[in-house]
């Protein structure tokens, strides 16, 4: 398969969230008074690693939290925390502002989200049976990574699951998460014939097209009493108007190798199918090196050329809840060949044929 232009060559990795149990323990009847504090980690994006220490990247981000009280009579059931901010304190996750003690009866069933920030406008409305957002903005929330635990239910201690002691609060990714990375193909050829020609790449933009950046989310108690059903498209249901996002590549050197670069950072997003014509635009610079025999000379400058992929691929139809999708593009700075391992130059070669003679009659008279 011979690739068009510049790029035309995406490998994509996405790597979902693993899913992963939280322990219960029930304490004996008669227990202390215990102060109620958190067991908190988070599934990990990274492969080959089901959690992380939430602390290890959100020590300073509280958390809110519902809890619900369950007493062996029902009508002693209540309402026992309602959008309490947990907070770290260097040893321990407990509620901020005041303290709340484990009942001495019945158990505690809990639902947390991420981050606690009350002055936001979009806060979750959280039930005892549902959690959701409504009208989320990434592009006015860029770095807000949203997340909501498995519900830990029947508590009646503080227990050890993952890195703390308390109630087991594992978090999931609500959004996705999508990362940029370059490379070329090749960068020197030698051809049969003895002379070499090299190319370099200046990426001057990155566009992602007609992205998605706002909607909402709803998500269901599975009938397990603790996970979550996602919807079924595993995305969120947007709205507004598609926009272009922009990608810093500033800080990007001069393509004259194979090595990968990184462009910007990663970056949070909505979860989104991908059919509504989402696509990478790159603004490069090629430029062609030949040697002959006196030394490379500047052969071909082809400037500020534009050039597109789709986001989509067969095997990613969406950006997906709890994702961290990974494009690696691949630059080939000429017409190429995809020989199913790698991509090849296509040497310029010649189709000659000759076209049959014309015939032209002429009658005429010639007098001797």
């Amino acid at each position: 398969m011979k690739i068009r232009s510049i790029i035309l060559f995406v490998v994509v990795a996405a790597f979902a969230a693993l899913a992963s149990c939280s322990k219960v323990e029930f304490a004996q009847e008669g227990r202390p008074y215990r102060a109620i504090t958190f067991e908190v980690a988070r599934h990990a994006v990274r492969a080959g690693s089901d959690t992380t220490d939430y602390a290890a990247e959100f020590a300073g981000v509280p958390f809110g939290t519902y809890a619900w009280f369950k007493g062996e009579n029902p009508a002693n059931d209540t309402v026992f925390m309602s959008r309490q901010e947990v907070a770290f304190d260097g040893e321990h996750w407990a509620t901020a502002g005041i303290t709340y003690y484990w009942p001495n009866g019945g158990s505690l069933d809990f639902i947390s989200y991420s981050p606690y920030i009350d002055s936001l406008p979009t806060v979750p409305t959280v039930t005892e049976n549902s959690i959701s957002w409504t009208g989320w903005s990434v592009a006015e929330h860029p770095t807000t990574d949203l997340m909501y635990a498995t519900k830990a239910v029947g508590q009646t201690d503080n227990t050890h699951s993952y890195y703390y002691s308390g109630v087991p609060t594992l978090f999931h990714h609500a959004l996705a998460k999508v990362g940029v990375n370059l490379r070329l193909a090749y960068t020197e050829k030698t051809a049969p014939t003895g002379d070499k020609t090299r190319w370099d790449v200046t990426v001057h933009g990155i566009r992602l097209r007609n992205i998605r950046t706002a909607g909402s989310l709803n998500l269901n108690l599975n009938a397990d009493g603790r996970n979550w059903d996602r919807p079924d498209s595993n995305t969120w249901a947007p709205s507004g108007s598609p926009v272009d996002i922009v990608l810093d590549c500033s800080s990007l050197p001069l393509l004259d190798s194979t090595a990968t670069f990184a462009v910007d950072t990663t970056r949070l997003v909505l979860p989104q199918m991908l059919s509504g014509g989402q696509s990478a635009d790159l603004e490069i610079t090629v430029r062609t090196w030949r040697d002959t025999g006196a030394g490379w000379q500047l052969f071909l400058t082809e400037s500020h050329v534009h050039v597109a992929v789709p986001l989509s691929t067969a095997s990613l139809p969406k950006w997906g809840i709890n994702q961290f999708i990974n494009y690696n593009f691949v630059l080939a700075p000429s017409l190429a060949e995809d020989n199913g391992t790698e991509l090849e130059p296509v040497t310029v070669t010649f189709d000659p044929a000759v076209g049959d003679w014309e015939q032209v009659s002429m009658n005429a008279n010639i007098k001797l």
